[in-house]
């Protein structure tokens, strides 16, 4: 393809991008997200010249926290249907939070260091108390924080849901059209949660390859959701996490025939069903193993 096709393409794709995006619900307001949801409370945080915004639905004092991270371009209210599901609402507090860069945490600001994205979701529970026990569920590059999350502090968390992670470097799919939106004048015309996702994606080769040698510090179990059809972020992270999670204490990991990429809504009831199993699994009875899942 000459460089004028591929141009004309990527004219296109831009477009497609922004109507696309428009069409999204990539944030909504606090007071729409208190309409939606009346018992919960939204935070903002001031850390190291940034802003950071969250929330917390805190039910009781004996109940696990999950914490959800989204992936890119999103926001917290992606996880809406699991806020507001009443089954989960009987033993669950939850805390959410919009990474840098998107919602309202300082949108179009890019933050692509996994490593401050993960120390900065850190904070965000240092000021709740390092809620305990812990459970962090990420997709996609929402995964890839929780993972790093993970090695920062593994003694803090009690297990992880990792749906359609970014993991292994390389293993994902760069269409060639990122490398030319991140230069004016698509820069200015897109999204800005837009760019931020393709700032990310164009610096998680360098991100993912920066983390691999604490990969052994991972110490919690760890459930893995990946759709073999995935063309975004191929199959074969989760071999990659397999190989990597030795000293993890359990993991068990679910390939989902024909899918593709997004599954966090698609197959909420399943993910909720292995979160709970691992949860009265318990962490002091584990040990050790690895659980292949149909």
């Amino acid at each position: 393809m000459n460089f004028k096709n591929k141009l004309i393409l990527t004219g296109l794709f831009a477009v497609f991008l922004f109507i696309f995006a428009a069409c999204l619900q990539l944030r909504e307001t606090s007071s729409d997200l208190q309409v939606r949801i009346p018992d919960v409370r939204i935070e903002d945080l001031a850390y190291e010249g940034r802003n950071l915004r969250y929330m917390q639905l805190h039910r009781n004092d004996t109940f696990p926290t999950l914490f959800f991270l989204h992936g890119s371009p999103s926001s917290m209210s992606v996880y809406n249907d699991y806020y507001e599901d009443e089954d989960l609402a009987q033993w669950a507090n939850i805390i959410a939070a919009d990474r840098p860069g998107y919602g309202f945490s300082d949108l179009g600001r890019s933050e692509k260091s996994v490593v401050r994205q993960a120390q900065k979701m850190w904070k965000i529970l240092e000021r709740e108390g390092f809620p305990s026990p812990l459970y962090i569920i990420g997709s996609s590059y929402g995964g890839t924080v929780a993972a790093k999350m993970a090695m920062l502090k593994p003694e803090k968390v009690d297990g992880m849901v990792l749906v359609s992670a970014s993991l292994a470097p390389g293993k994902e799919t760069t269409y060639f059209v990122s490398h030319i939106i991140k230069y004016p004048p698509f820069r200015w015309l897109m999204p800005k949660a837009v760019m931020v996702a393709n700032d990310e994606k164009l610096s998680h080769y360098e991100a993912l390859t920066e983390i691999l040698p604490f990969w052994e510090k991972i110490t919690a179990p760890v459930v893995l959701f990946q759709g073999t059809d995935d063309k975004l972020i191929l199959p074969e992270n989760v071999d990659f996490a397999l190989g990597k999670l030795g000293n993890s204490r359990f993991v068990e990991y679910h390939m989902l025939e024909g899918e593709g990429h997004f599954l966090q809504l698609k197959y909420r009831e399943l993910i909720l069903e292995r979160l709970t199993n691992l949860i009265r699994m318990g962490k002091d009875t584990l040990s050790p193993m690895q659980v292949a899942m149909p």
